[in-house]
């Protein structure tokens, strides 16, 4: 017998569409994040997206630092003096309880609030908005700090004041409840708008990895009710926990199409057939928004295991999307465009999470592409990080990994003033763990800081700038010999003499001491790359210009760069022959060659030339030496 077949509809009369606006935290915060529960809008109550589980007995009242900093590189940011002095950074949340009770040196001496609805009131229902601010003040400990609640009704009110107030960096760890996830949600407008005035917004990806599912509406057996995940059941089930609620939606990709979502009791029978509960069903196929969404409340006085399914009313068949908030884990799931309102809008920065201490992806971290087909999230960053409030292991969920990311944007546009929006997302991708293989789980990778920002103002938005930056952090270079520029160069296109050519490789592996002077006669005693040049003889990567002399002042070909790098490498052998025209069969730097095209060092000058006798200048040996730094 179907189990739907013994169900009588009892879904409210006349097939009303619900107003259902609900915006949830990001942190999986076991238990402990409850929404005020008030609504200016008349259609919107907000929550956070923590992860549901026990009440969490280890509450803290201690000053702590985030274990998240080390793994995005802002102590060595920080030594460097760059602490996201001169920015403002807005948390936009549902509550700040307990904000102004931390402990010292938890936040700034001095801290903004704003409220945007109808008693300007900041809200303190959780304290998940204050746990995202001491994120915020570890990673820019020197960034002023704006805490800010609003409701629906004034969220345009609330951008316009962000814009006027100069605030460079949004960081929201929230997510409605509602579709449409399109990318017209009505908070995309006034996001967008915030971010073309020069704000980065930063959003939580969600943790609805697991708690969401994608399929067809097949029916097959024409009863009227989806076959779920491919098969003839008819039921994805959850468990929700006693005097517990969650929020199902429902959207699909064709408004002429009709559907509705109901849920079920598994555990109450009639006629061995689940007992239906509730059901949204609202009128499609007029040009209505094709979404359905309800909350479900569990009185029962436990743990109780439901089921939602899908009724197949009229229309064509579409492609849906259901997903759920405060339950368990859905039965039957697919992560992959996971990601929901804002965290699928195209211009904010999407951050999902790993561990902090084993930088492994969460299992509920939320999956891209949005449904436009771009690659989402961006970057990944830390949870289960402490707080003062909350000790690390209760700390789950994006919610957690966003004010990293809002931190180090920060960091950067305090070191890089005027940076847009689009360059620190650019920086951010270009410094991640996978930024050459990005995917919709992970985005460009785990986030990272990288190299401190050059002391070179002409290099910003260099071809090279990520390997400028990387030398100048990693000690490879120091300076810019800008006396020795011609006119009309820059440091990056100077060419390298084979002296600077020696300290930037004696560099890259960590100053070692030779054991031996070199015996080159025009290396003087006191020369600043002498030691250098000892060693780079010691190893045999350099063989000298002649016998006897080394020539210090001469510029490095990319023939003999191409050798000083092989041998650098220990000179490893059997790469395929590059075919590069203008490189003979017996050139002393032929195998060198080879294995720098296999290795992905260089590509040559053409697609056929590799121009050995062409000058090597201080931004390709940098790019050369990072990417050699990337195979080690």
């Amino acid at each position: 017998m179907d189990p739907h077949d013994t169900v009588t509809r009892v879904c409210s009369p006349g097939r009303q569409l619900a107003g259902f606006t609900m915006l949830v935290l990001l942190a999986l915060l076991a238990g402990v994040v409850t929404p005020s529960g008030r609504s200016d809008s008349g259609a919107a109550t907000r929550k956070t997206t923590d992860v549901t589980g026990e009440p969490r007995p280890n509450r803290r009242a201690l000053a702590v630092t985030s274990e998240g900093l080390a793994v995005v590189g802002a102590p060595e940011w920080h030594n460097a003096g760059h602490k996201g002095s001169g920015t403002r950074v807005a948390i936009v949340d549902l509550g700040f309880d307990g904000w102004d009770v931390l402990p010292d040196g938890e936040l700034p001496s001095e801290v903004e609030t704003a409220a945007f609805d109808s008693d300007g009131v900041l809200d303190s229902g959780t304290d998940h908005g204050t746990q995202m601010a001491e994120i915020i003040h570890d990673v820019a400990p020197e960034a002023a700090l704006v805490l800010v609640t609003f409701s629906d009704a004034y969220m345009a009110e609330m951008v316009d004041w962000l814009i006027a107030t100069e605030v460079d960096v949004v960081s929201m760890s929230l997510e409605w409840t509602e579709g449409p996830l399109d990318g017209t949600h009505f908070s995309a407008l006034e996001i967008e708008r915030a971010i073309d005035a020069g704000i980065t917004w930063v959003v939580a990806a969600g943790n609805s990895a697991k708690r969401h599912h994608v399929g067809t509406t097949v029916d097959k057996d024409d009863n009227g009710w989806v076959e779920l995940n491919g098969t003839s059941t008819e039921f994805n089930e959850f468990h929700l926990s006693s005097n517990s609620s969650a929020d199902l939606l429902l959207t699909w990709n064709d408004k002429a199409t009709d559907l509705d979502l109901c849920v079920f009791d598994m555990e109450e029978l009639s006629d061995g057939s689940p007992t239906q509960v509730m059901c949204a069903e609202g009128p499609q196929g007029n040009g209505e928004p094709a979404i359905e969404a309800m909350t479900l409340e569990n009185n029962t006085g436990a743990s109780r295991l439901y089921g939602y399914s899908i009724s197949f009313f009229s229309g064509i068949e579409v492609v849906y999307d259901t997903r759920i908030w405060g339950s368990s884990n859905l039965q039957f799931s697919n992560p992959a465009a996971s990601i929901g309102v804002p965290a699928n809008m195209t211009n904010v920065l999407t951050v999902g999470a790993i561990t902090w201490d084993t930088e492994v992806l969460q299992p509920y971290s939320g999956w891209g592409p949005n449904q436009q087909g771009v690659l989402k999230p961006e970057v990944v960053a830390p949870d289960q990080i402490s707080t003062s409030q909350w000790a690390g292991a209760g700390n789950t969920g994006t919610s957690y990994a966003a004010p990293h990311v809002a931190g180090i944007a920060s960091l950067m546009i305090g070191a890089m003033p005027g940076l847009t929006p689009a360059q620190v997302k650019q920086r951010l991708r270009d410094r991640a763990s996978q930024a050459d293989a990005p995917d919709h789980r992970q985005g460009w990778g785990i986030v990272a800081l990288g190299a401190l920002p050059s002391s070179i103002v002409a290099i910003r938005g260099h071809w090279a700038e990520t390997s400028i930056d990387w030398a100048f952090t990693t000690g490879v270079t120091t300076a810019c010999p800008t006396g020795e520029a011609t006119e009309g160069s820059t440091c990056p296109e100077l060419p390298v003499t084979r002296d600077e050519m020696a300290q930037f490789m004696w560099r890259s592996k960590g100053r070692p001491a030779p054991t031996t002077t070199a015996a080159f006669e025009d290396v003087v005693a006191d020369a600043t790359y002498g030691t250098a040049v000892d060693w780079l003889a010691e190893q045999e990567i350099t063989l000298g210009c002649t016998a006897t002399n080394y020539c210090p002042d001469g510029t490095v070909t990319r023939a003999e760069m191409a050798a000083f790098l092989w041998r650098l490498q220990d000179s490893p052998e059997g790469s395929a022959p590059a075919g590069f025209d203008d490189v003979p069969e017996d050139a002393f730097y032929g195998d060198a060659v080879d294995w720098l095209l296999a290795a992905g060092i260089t590509t040559g000058c053409t697609t056929s030339s590799y121009c050995p006798q062409g000058a090597v200048t201080r931004a390709e040996i940098f790019t050369f030496l990072n990417r050699l730094e990337g195979l080690n």
